[in-house]
C-alpha cells in the first residue's frame, strides 16, 4: 500500500498532537501531515486526498454529518469523524454519510494509527460481530416454498439471463450489474472488494474456454462472481477479499490454468496473464475505473 497524506481539520491542540503521534506510529503509511484550523482554510487548500480526521467543531455552525456529505462529494478521501457522544451510535451515522467511522475523545493514538495504516481505514484487528446461527429447517422450508411457487418457465428465463451457456460462467451483463452494486457497497460500508482478471492473446475454441472457466470456478466461493468479460478475458469479483487474498487467489488460479497447457486455434501455447485490484481506494472514482485497473482498454466494456 502506498503512503497517503493526512489532513487534520481541528483547532484543538490536543486533537492535533494525538493525530500527529498516530501518524508517526503509522510510519510509512502516512506520507505527510497538514493541519487546517478553520473552514476558510479549505478554500485555498485545493483538492484534499488521502486521510482526513475532522473535529466536529471545525464544521460549526453546520452539523458535522451535513458537512461531511458535501465534503465527500468534492474530495476522494477516507474520512474519520471525531465524536464526543456514544461512539457506536456515532459510528453508524458516520458510515451512513460515507465516512469510515467515528473516533471517540480523547483520541486513542494506537487505535488511530492502526486505522491510518489500514488500506480501508479500519483497525487491522477489527472483526465483525458473530452472526446468530441460522435455523436450517426453517430456512430450507422457506426456500422450498419459494421455489415451488415459481413457474419453471420463469426460472429458466432467469438462468438464461445470468448464465453464459458457452463458458458456464455468469453473463457479462449480469456480472457488470453486480460489479456496480458491489463497488457501491464496498465504498459505502468500507468492505474490501477484490477484482482479478485472466487475459490471453490467442483465439480459443469452446473446449479450451470451458477448460479455463472450469479451473476458475473450482477456486471460487458461492459469493464470488465470475464471467467472460471479453473474447480474451475472464474476470472474478471477490467480495470481502483484500489485496493479499486477491493476489493469492489470482496466483493459484493462474497456476492451475497454465498447468492445463492449452493451445490456441493456431496451435500455439496459450500465454495467460493475471492482474488484481482492490477497493475501497480513494483514487478509484467508479466501477469503470476499478475494472480498468485489471483489463486492457479494448477489453474494458463496462457501461458500453
Amino acid at each position: 500500500m502506498s503512503a497517503r497524506p493526512l489532513t487534520i481539520l481541528s483547532a484543538d491542540q490536543g486533537v492535533i498532537e494525538a493525530c500527529q503521534q498516530a501518524a508517526q506510529q503509522a510510519a510509512s503509511a502516512v506520507s505527510s501531515v497538514q493541519v487546517l484550523e478553520a473552514l476558510g482554510d479549505l478554500e485555498g487548500a485545493g483538492q484534499i486526498q488521502g486521510l482526513v480526521v475532522v473535529d466536529p467543531r471545525f464544521a460549526a455552525p453546520l452539523s458535522v454529518h451535513e458537512w461531511a456529505l458535501s465534503f465527500l462529494r468534492e474530495h476522494q478521501v477516507l474520512l474519520f469523524l471525531i465524536t464526543t457522544g456514544d461512539v457506536q451510535e456515532a459510528a453508524g451515522l458516520a458510515r451512513f454519510v460515507g465516512a469510515q467511522g467515528a473516533l471517540p475523545l480523547p483520541l486513542d493514538v494506537s487505535e488511530l494509527a492502526a486505522q491510518l495504516s489500514s488500506p480501508f481505514g479500519a483497525p487491522v484487528s477489527q472483526r465483525p460481530q458473530p452472526m446468530e446461527a441460522p435455523d436450517g429447517a426453517a430456512l430450507g422450508a422457506s426456500i422450498s416454498s419459494i421455489l415451488t411457487e415459481r413457474e419453471p418457465e420463469r426460472r429458466e428465463l432467469f438462468l438464461r439471463a445470468v448464465a453464459d451457456s458457452r463458458s458456464g460462467l455468469h453473463t457479462a451483463e449480469f456480472w457488470e450489474h453486480r460489479l456496480e452494486e458491489e463497488f457501491k457497497r464496498a465504498n459505502r460500508f468500507r468492505f474490501p472488494l477484490g477484482l482479478v482478471s485472466f487475459t490471453w492473446d490467442g483465439e480459443l475454441d469452446d473446449a479450451a474456454l470451458l477448460d479455463l472457466a472450469g479451473v476458475l470456478l473450482l477456486d471460487t466461493r458461492d459469493v464470488d462472481i465470475a464471467a467472460q468479460i471479453s473474447e480474451h478475458s475472464l474476470v472474478a469479483m471477490l467480495p470481502h477479499t483484500g489485496p493479499e487474498g486477491s493476489r493469492l487467489f489470482g496466483n493459484r488460479v493462474l497456476e492451475g490454468m497454465r498447468d492445463r497447457k492449452l493451445k490456441d486455434l493456431l496451435g500455439e501455447t496459450l500465454e495467460i496473464e493475471c492482474r488484481s485490484a482492490t477497493v475501497p481506494d480513494s483514487s478509484v472514482p467508479n466501477a469503470r475505473a476499478f475494472l480498468a485497473q485489471v483489463l486492457e482498454a479494448e477489453d474494458c466494456q463496462l457501461g458500453a
